[in-house]
């Protein structure tokens, strides 16, 4: 298990598209809190208490980055067909897929950590040099925290099992984009209020669990929206390592 998971680590920080991603997350992360929402921030919002922490879960959805890094690194594999060596250098698939679960989760976690503790300290700096103050602020902790760490695993999680199911790198980041925006606004005008309960539209409850209802949406709590997209994951992750337990190689 150490070789396997040693050898994922190795693959996934000797290429350029790992750093080349946490490098745009990081300078976007800092342009977008300092000027966009620091510099520019209005009258109503310097006198929120709580607008930090919705700079925190706003600034979240650059973890979708962490889901493309996912992606990559398993596609990038069956592109070029070095899955053949991965497979064979290892006495088990179990250990390979265990091993990139481990990897990517290390990494979408830390990427939410970046993007969680950059967003609020830079967005009050741009605050305080275009000439203002903030009110103070409420910041609940911990649940922040386990919040924000669970969007951005969540969305690690998404990106590793669209590129086990389709292996295709072209279609699985597609499909990353498309699946959360189109394909769930169109099963919305179907399901109208249990649209909440579908994977994505339940994992951004968990960031905002307050939505107001509309005549497609409902309100869910940030632990129940966290339960339901937690039994995608364990469907879609069992489907995948069945997948990959029984598929060839190429």
């Amino acid at each position: 298990m150490r070789a396997s998971l040693r050898s994922e680590f190795r693959k996934f920080l000797s290429v350029r598209s790992t750093y080349a991603i946490t490098g745009f997350v990081f300078v976007f992360t800092l342009f977008i809190a300092f000027y966009v929402v620091g510099w520019r921030m209005n009258y109503h919002d310097l006198h929120d208490p709580t607008q930090l922490a919705h700079d925190v879960t706003g600034a979240l959805n650059m973890t979708l980055f962490g889901a493309i890094a996912a992606i990559l690194l398993v596609t990038h594999e069956y592109r070029y067909n070095t899955i053949v060596y991965t497979l064979t250098s290892s006495n088990s698939r179990q250990k390979v897929l265990l091993s990139k679960f481990i990897v990517i989760s290390l990494y979408a976690i830390f990427l939410a950590l970046l993007i969680g503790i950059l967003s609020p300290i830079v967005a009050d700096l741009g605050v305080l040099a275009s000439g203002h103050t903030l009110v103070p602020q409420t910041l609940h902790y911990g649940d922040l925290i386990w919040r924000s760490l669970f969007y951005g695993w969540g969305y690690g999680m998404a990106g590793l099992l669209l590129a086990l199911l389709i292996r295709n790198q072209v279609a699985s980041i597609a499909a990353l984009f498309v699946i959360p925006g189109l394909a769930e606004q169109l099963l919305g005008l179907l399901f109208k209020h249990n649209t909440v309960y579908l994977p994505f539209s339940a994992l951004n409850h968990v960031i905002n669990p307050d939505i107001t209802n509309t005549p497609t949406s409902s309100t869910l709590s940030a632990g129940k929206a966290a339960g339901v997209y937690c039994i995608y994951l364990v469907v879609g992750g069992f489907v995948s390592w069945v997948l990959f337990l029984k598929r060839d190689a190429n």
